[in-house]
C-alpha cells in the first residue's frame, strides 16, 4: 500500500509540473517578466523597451568666469554622450548670443551608443562691454526632435580671471617667486613674466608636467603643488599652513579649465 502511494503522489505531482508549465507565466508566478517572455516590466506593469538614441551633456562647467573687455576669449569642454541604445545623429546645433562660438562638432554627426564626443563651446568678444551676459547652445538630435541645452553665464569687467589670480593669489601668497632670483627657477615678479613663466612652461621640478597645461588642470603641476599631492618639495605656499583655501585653489582650477585666458 505504501508504494501505491507513493506512485499515486509522484504521478499527481508530474500532473501539476505538466499543467503549470502550460499556462503563460509559469516561469514568471510573480509577474516580474512579460509573461515568460524574459522581458522586463516598467513599474506600471507595461513592457521595458530600451531607449533609442538620447543625448546627455557634461561639462567642466562656467559660471561667472571674470572676463575683461578685449582680452583673449574663453573656451571651455563640453561632452556630448549618446546614452541610448541606437546611433544618435546631432542634426542641428543653434546659438542665441553672437558672442558665443561652437567647435568640434560637424551637420549631422553620428554618435553611436555609449560613445561620447567632445565639444569646445567659445565666449566672448571684444565688443562686449561691462555686465553679465546670459546664453545658450543649443543641440538637437534624432530623436523625436529632441533638444538639449548648455547655459553659460559670463561677467564681463574690468578684471580677468588672471587679474584675479595674480592680485589676490601670487602678488600676496608667493613672496618667494617675486624676488628677481625667483625660487625654484620661478620668477613671477610681475604679471607678464608671472604668466609667460607659468603657461605651457615645463615643470622644474617633474619635467613630464607643465606648470599650467592649458585645459587640463589635474595635469598642471602649479595645481598638484598646491594641493600637495603627487610632488617634489614642498607644498605652495612654503609657509603654510595654511596653504591656500579651497575657493582659491578652484579659482587656479577653473582658470586652467577654460584655456588659462590672460
Amino acid at each position: 500500500m505504501i508504494k501505491s502511494f507513493i506512485k499515486l503522489s509522484t504521478f499527481l505531482f508530474l500532473i501539476i509540473i505538466f499543467q503549470g508549465c502550460g499556462s503563460d507565466d509559469w516561469r514568471d508566478p510573480l509577474g516580474i517578466s512579460s509573461s515568460g517572455s524574459g522581458r522586463s516590466l516598467n513599474p506600471d506593469g507595461t513592457p521595458y523597451v530600451p531607449k533609442p538614441g538620447h543625448l546627455e551633456i557634461s561639462s567642466q562647467g562656467l559660471e561667472q568666469v571674470p572676463y575683461k573687455q578685449g582680452t583673449s576669449a574663453l573656451q571651455t569642454s563640453i561632452i556630448l554622450k549618446n546614452t541610448g541604445t541606437e546611433d544618435l545623429m546631432v542634426v542641428s546645433v543653434s546659438l542665441d548670443e553672437t558672442w558665443l562660438s561652437v567647435s568640434g562638432i560637424g551637420d549631422n554627426q553620428i554618435i553611436e551608443p555609449f560613445d561620447s564626443v567632445e565639444v569646445w563651446v567659445g565666449f566672448g568678444d571684444e565688443t562686449l562691454t561691462d555686465g553679465t551676459y546670459l546664453g545658450a547652445v543649443s543641440f538637437q538630435w534624432n530623436s523625436l526632435d529632441s533638444t538639449e541645452d548648455f547655459s553659460v553665464s559670463l561677467e564681463v569687467g574690468n578684471e580677468s580671471a588672471w587679474d584675479i589670480i595674480y592680485d589676490d593669489i601670487i602678488d600676496k601668497k608667493c613672496s618667494c617667486h617675486l624676488t628677481s632670483s625667483g625660487a625654484g627657477e620661478l620668477k613671477m615678479g610681475n604679471q607678464d613674466l608671472a604668466y609667460s613663466n607659468l603657461v605651457n612652461v615645463i615643470a622644474y621640478e617633474i619635467p613630464e608636467l607643465k606648470l599650467v597645461e592649458v585645459y587640463f588642470p589635474d595635469l598642471s603641476y602649479l595645481v598638484k603643488k598646491i594641493k600637495g599631492v603627487d610632488i617634489e618639495g614642498d607644498r605652495m605656499p612654503r609657509d603654510g599652513p595654511p596653504f591656500l583655501s579651497d575657493n582659491r585653489i578652484a579659482q587656479i582650477i577653473q582658470w586652467i579649465s577654460v584655456g588659462a585666458p590672460e
